[in-house]
């Protein structure tokens, strides 16, 4: 049987309504509701078998003798019209509670649809209900929603005790309370790999006491889809098997050995999205080798808890993944970025990297240059890119020693460049021929006077095909920003839209900067100048 998400929720609020209200009435009006308004429209019918029909089913789950039927012959007598209305509900009455006679597994795949808070409110309806939501294949929990530890520990232990047999579609739990006992979640974790778990996710991000080491059989599961882990610790463990596994988030979860991580990922071989994200106190170096993994995110933290025992020389991030498409890497520290395969043209990268270049790249240190070279080399086929400040500023440097790879099929670029460094953007756009459309963000103090100059050499793209250019900041109207916009309207031939934000307090500071934009010269005669919020501020004129 199958089922809308969006229109079961919307049919089961009435249902819900009937326990948070405290006037008996009220209960029987929402009652009527579920017939006569939201249930009785065929967009949320269920598919009953053909001996049932919707509408008698339904007629059946109202007008039951009880619980509401006492209380509706209460009301009779003190209220004529409520008397008329509730005489003619029994009159289409069978006499019968049809709903609770729907099979356990219709009703946990209804409350399946509802969040678990909604799903346990349904416990107070009548005894029927009592225990229906305790076989729903899912729960989602955090222990911040209990009063005590005790209480949520008992909570989840009469969940996993109502039915050891039943499959669990996903356990999501999320733990603040530091007293909550690591081995009861042990003894949750062990309980749902044995009931066929397919979606996991433990979170201890909020705890202030370190880690807390987790059950290793969830690496054996044959049945786990979905693995999210948030700051736990894990034991050594010496087998891993997890054949159904396609996505899986590890953020600083650390591990007793330094080879398990590696291991870990070797041994998922249909995994296709990974999420790593850690503080590198404990790994020198991040390997990720997979012939699977299509959707890759690497971030390394530097608010780093626990002293390391290297530094960021001995760091080293080495990514063998031939069928990436998305790649996203965040890390200041490792002063080598290996990546095995090159990108294919379809592929999309976010860069945020300085290969543990301080200030200035040393010119006589080779090895830096080449492991640049080739890590820039590899990402050069790739569409679309993202690239942040600290990254432009190691590529201004290493151009001045170095070619800068070619990016032949780039056709999208978002530069996030500091305002000193702005002489790598001509360079930068140079390297990328087929490039139609740039978003820049200009970082740092672009307030602080900063000499800018263009050389007369205007890039392939300016001249062949970029069309659209964006500035996500507020623009001020300083002089850097003036000049970058000028350039990009003077210059660009084919462009078709400029857009710019203002960041003006007053509005005579915005007439100043449209008077200075009305005055630079187009080459492209389709460019439009498109200023976000423009309309609000002429409303208030």
């Amino acid at each position: 049987m199958m089922f809308s998400r969006a229109n079961l929720s919307a049919a089961l609020q009435p249902l819900l309504a009937l326990t948070d209200c405290k006037d008996r009435w009220v209960q029987i009006t929402a009652a009527k509701e579920i017939y006569y308004g939201k249930w009785r429209n065929n967009k949320f019918k269920p598919k009953f078998s053909a001996q049932e029909t919707w509408h008698q089913d339904i007629k059946n789950l109202v007008c039951n003798k009880s619980p509401f039927h006492k209380v509706t012959q209460r009301k009779r007598r003190c209220c004529p019209r409520r008397r008329r209305e509730s005489t003619m509900i029994d009159r289409r009455s069978g006499g019968e509670d049809r709903i609770s006679l729907l099979p356990d597994a219709l009703l946990s795949q209804i409350l399946s649809t509802l969040s678990t808070k909604d799903a346990v409110k349904t416990s107070l309806l009548s005894t029927r209900w009592r225990s229906v939501w305790l076989s729903i294949p899912g729960l989602e929990l955090d222990d911040d929603d209990f009063p005590n530890c005790k209480s949520f520990v008992s909570f989840v232990d009469r969940f996993f005790l109502f039915s050891t047999e039943s499959p669990i579609e996903k356990l999501k739990l999320a733990s603040n309370k530091e007293k909550c006992n690591p081995l009861a979640v042990k003894s949750w974790v062990d309980a749902a790999v044995n009931r066929k778990i397919k979606h996991l996710e433990i979170d201890f991000s909020k705890r202030d006491l370190g880690f807390d080491l987790l059950s290793t059989e969830i690496f054996t599961s044959q049945t786990l889809v979905c693995l999210r882990l948030r700051y736990v610790a894990l034991n050594d463990f010496s087998k891993v098997s997890l054949p159904r596994l396609k996505t899986m988030l590890l953020e600083e979860v650390r591990f007793l050995n330094g080879t398990a991580l590696e291991s870990l990922i070797a041994s998922c071989p249909v995994l296709e999205d990974l999420s790593v994200v850690t503080s590198r106190d404990d790994v020198k170096v991040l390997r990720v080798c997979s012939r699977t993994v299509n959707r890759l995110v690497v971030t390394s933290r530097d608010d780093v808890k626990v002293s390391r025992v290297w530094d960021g020389s001995d760091m080293e991030v080495v990514i063998d993944a031939p069928r990436l498409e998305f790649l996203s890497l965040e890390d200041y520290q490792s002063s080598s970025i290996t990546i095995k395969n090159s990108l294919s043209s379809s592929a999309k990268v976010d860069i945020g990297v300085n290969f543990d270049v301080k200030d200035v790249l040393d010119s006589d240190d080779s090895v830096k240059r080449s492991s640049i070279g080739h890590f820039l080399a590899n990402i050069s086929n790739v569409r679309d890119m993202t690239i942040c400040s600290k990254t432009l500023k190691v590529i201004r440097q290493y151009c001045k020693l170095e070619l800068l790879p070619q990016f032949c099929y780039m056709f999208q670029l978002h530069a996030k460049i500091a305002s000193a460094d702005l002489e790598v953007l001509q360079v930068l756009l140079e390297s990328c021929p087929s490039l139609k459309s740039l978003v820049l963000e200009l970082s740092g103090s672009i307030k602080k006077k900063v000499e800018v100059s263009f050389s007369s050499r205007v890039p392939l793209c300016l001249r062949s095909c970029l069309e659209r250019v964006e500035m996500r900041r507020p623009v001020y109207g300083v002089e850097v920003e003036m000049k970058v916009i000028k350039y990009f309207l003077e210059n660009s031939t084919v462009l078709k839209k400029l857009t710019l934000r203002l960041g003006c307090p007053r509005m005579k500071q915005e007439s100043v900067i449209f008077m200075e934009l009305l005055r630079f010269r187009r080459c492209s005669m389709e460019c439009e100048v498109d200023v976000v919020g423009l309309e609000e501020t002429l409303m208030k004129l």
